[in-house]
Order: C-alpha cells, then structure tokens, then sequence
C-alpha cells in the first residue's frame, strides 16, 4: 500500500506540475496578446493622428496591422486638408492677406486630391486664381508655372528692392522647391540694399557668387513695376543665368525645371514628410528610413509615397 501511494503521490505531482505549466503559458500567451493588442492600438492612434489629425476609426483601431492601411489614410480628404495647410504654412511666411495669396493650398489640395505627381505643384500647367463670383480656383493653364505664375503670389512676393529686382520671388522659389533658407545679414537703417550694397562682402555670397545668387537669378525673371494694385512686370534685364553650379537657364520656367530635376528637391519632399509626421527634421539615426523615403519618392513621384516610406516603417510605431 505503501508503494501504491508513492506511486499514486508520484502522479498527482506530476498532473499538479503539468496543469501549473500550462496556466503559465494560458497566461503568458493572454499577457502577450494583451500587450500586442495595447501596442496595435497605441499605433493605430499615432497613424491616424499623424496622418488626419484625428483620431482612429474603429476598424483602424481593431485592425493587427495598422501601418498597412497608410496608403487608405493617405487618400482621405481629412489627409488632403491637412498636409494642403501644412504646406501653406511651410511655403509662406505668414497667411496671406487674401485668399487666392495662399495659392500653394488650392493647388496642394488639387494634386494631392488627384493623386498627381508632387512636381505638378511647381511647374504644373495651373494657375490659381479668383474668379467671376470671387471664389479662389485652380484653373488649367498652358503658361502656368504650378502656382508661381498666379498672379496674387506673383505680386505677394514681388519684394520691394528699389529697382524691382524680384529677390523675394527668387529666394521663395528656391525656399519652396529645395528648402534654401536664408537670413537677412543686416536690416540696419540706412543700409544700401541696392545692386552696389549688395555685392559688398558678407552680402554678396547669397546675392551673387553662390550657387543660388538671388541677384543673379532673379535677372531672369520679370521686373516689378509699381506696387499695389498698379503693380506691373516688365521683361527680365537678363537673358540667361548660371544656377547649381553649371545649369543655365533662360527663364522661370527653366529655373524651376531645374529645381525640381535636382536631388535637392527630392530631399527637401523627404524632410517636409518628416516634419509633417513628426514635427520635426530627421535624426542621423533615422538615415535609413530617410533613404527609403527618398528611394520611393524618386520612383513613384508622390508626396503620398514619401509620406507612406516613413509611416510604414516599423520604427514609426516603437
């Protein structure tokens, strides 16, 4: 009897220890799904937030994948309203005063809404204008320049340079396509901000002798005459200039042609992606997520494709 209860003992044991190891994996294997589904969840939120600016639809939220539905979110109109603006206040320095100033918006929305090719918005045959019944529109165009040709922007960015030299629209131009950003070396009083002050040293370098001379290519463009309601253009004193060290160019056009066929351009798509989802430049660690950016916007040529690059990359949800 003895033995028998040993024996008897010996199992109970052994069936205790099983039913014990398998509540630990039951509950283990609960732990782990809970986890991963708060982890699904918490990126689920972060997507639709970054993307929309609202929260996650119950499908979204439920989904095991949420960073496969970017490229859904990505065609939304809460999406196209969202980045248009964004653009719009990266592209200018304040709201404009009227509408049809804010061109970059009307034509963001427009490429972004027919799944257009992001170089549209620069060198697209468009132009943005305000029409009969005072509604701003994009209108097709066959001499629009995407929307630096509309003639509320063109006069917005005219600049005031004493004999019309348009250094405010170069430098916008530049701004807007490669993401050139320039500080004013001095606004002292009195200071000659004519031709002649600007070839002086410490003004000079940005005015002339760089790659991106606002002098230099703004002698291509059209001169301001007047301002205000009476402002005018008249033809560039120019009739060709050297940009990016070695690419001439006959007009605006051109300029912008050669602007948006640069490698710069295609970098300053991947950094506005970044600030767009993050709010911020790329870090030096993000460099390879920053190069599949740049790989699929080289490729597919929509800011949708850049911006899903960064979305769907497994850092963007850790």
């Amino acid at each position: 009897m003895k033995g028998a209860r040993v024996v008897r003992t010996g199992r109970f044991v052994r069936n205790l220890t099983f039913v014990v190891t398998l509540l630990a994996v039951c509950l283990a294997a609960h732990a782990q799904t809970a986890d991963q589904l708060m982890k699904q969840q918490r990126c689920a939120v972060r997507i639709a937030i970054a993307i929309t600016g609202k929260t996650p639809s119950p499908d979204l939220l439920s989904s095991p994948d949420p960073q496969a539905q970017a490229d859904a979110l990505l065609s939304t109109v809460d999406f196209t309203e969202r980045f248009s603006r964004f653009i719009n206040m990266q592209f200018n320095r304040t709201p404009g005063a009227t509408d049809d100033q804010d061109a970059a918006y009307y034509l963001a929305y427009k490429v972004l809404n027919e799944g257009r090719q992001w170089r549209d918005l620069f060198i697209g045959p468009f132009s943005v204008v305000t029409n009969e019944a005072d509604a701003v529109v994009v209108k097709d165009d066959p001499n629009g320049l995407g929307y630096f040709r509309s003639p509320a922007w063109l006069k917005r960015y005219a600049g005031n340079e004493p004999n019309g030299v348009k250094l405010s629209t170069a430098y916008r131009i530049y701004n807007n396509t490669i993401g050139l950003h320039l500080v004013p070396s001095t606004n002292a009083a009195g200071a000659d901000i004519t031709a002649t002050g600007r070839h002086a040293s410490g003004c000079s370098g940005c005015h002339f002798d760089s790659m991106y001379g606002l002098d230099t290519t703004a002698s291509i463009l059209t001169k301001r005459n007047g301002t205000g309601a009476t402002m005018t253009f008249d033809p560039p004193t120019a009739s060709a200039a050297t940009i990016l060290g070695g690419i001439t160019v006959h007009d605006d056009k051109e300029l912008v042609t050669a602007l948006v066929n640069s490698d710069a351009f295609n970098f300053r798509t991947c950094r506005l992606a970044f600030n767009f989802l993050y709010g911020r430049n790329e870090n030096r660690c993000e460099g390879p997520v920053f190069d599949a950016c740049m790989k699929e916007f080289r490729s597919q040529g929509t800011v949708q494709s850049a911006l899903a690059a960064v979305v769907k990359d497994p850092t963007f949800c850790q």
